[in-house]
This record gives C-alpha cells, structure tokens and sequence, in this order.
C-alpha cells in the first residue's frame, strides 16, 4: 500500500489548480487590439520599474522610449571607514546601506575579504564577512555618524 505523504498531496493540488489559474488570467484580459498595446506598456513599464526604480517614458503613441536610470558607478576601497554598499540576496532582491568596512587578508589563502560592521548610535550591532565579487561600493560616506571611535 502506497502512503499518502504531504507532498504528494500538495503536488497534486498544484496541478489541480494550474489550469484554473491560465483560464481565469485568460479571461481578464483587454479584447481589443488597442486595449491590449495599452495594457502591454503598462506591464512593460511596471517590470523595469521593480528592476531599475523609475524610469523616464515618453508615449508618442506610436512609439514609445522608457529610459532606465544607469546604476551609479563603483569606487574602490580607499582604507577602513564607512561606505555605501550594494549586494543581492540568494532570492534575487538587492539591498543597499552604509557599512563600516575593513579590507583582511586571508591568513591560508592568497585574496582577501571585507570585515562589515553596522554601527547605531555608537554601538556595534554585527560584523559579518563579505567577499569583494558579492557587494559593490557604491561610494565612501565620511559624513556618516554611526561610528564614534
């Protein structure tokens, strides 16, 4: 006799629900030719809003120009202070913020990698270790005031 597990059920339910999905969104769509331009631009604009932040669109009706802001440019690591950083988490999504950073050297390996620590009024909240390929420095913040020593 075969078990019945929760995957087997949840995988069943999946593709259950699967043609139930594609016939429903089948439905909500524009009918006319110019309805559907309409709602393609505005599904077009809205992918390069969530990638890029918010583009510059010019419509000419016929034509239409989306500008995407170019991301800023990448400086390199001058000594230890505080520094506006970029990375992207395992899911994809992106994340930004002012770290103090240290350059170390591996003690077994040739390279090196960076020391971040974040700083709130004074205080140290967590250090952890970043690898140069996997963030990039988007510019050198002497202004920040997190770190008091």
């Amino acid at each position: 006799m075969r078990q019945v597990t929760r995957r087997t059920i949840l995988g069943a339910m999946a593709t259950a629900a699967a043609p139930i999905k594609l016939a429903s969104a089948s439905m909500a769509t524009p009918s006319t030719l110019d309805e559907r331009i309409t709602a393609a631009k505005e599904e077009l604009i809205s992918c390069l809003t969530e990638r890029y932040g918010s583009p510059e669109v010019i419509d000419y009706g016929r034509f239409i120009s989306v500008f995407v802001p170019a991301p800023p440019e990448s400086v390199e690591y001058s000594g230890p202070g505080f520094y506006k950083v970029e990375g992207k988490r395992p899911d994809g999504r992106t994340w930004c913020t002012t770290l103090w950073l240290e350059r170390v050297q591996y003690k077994t390996v040739p390279g090196f990698y960076y020391r971040a620590e974040t700083w709130w009024k004074g205080r140290l909240e967590s250090t952890i270790k970043l690898k140069p390929k996997a963030i990039r420095i988007i510019r050198k913040d002497d202004s920040y005031g997190g770190r008091l020593s």
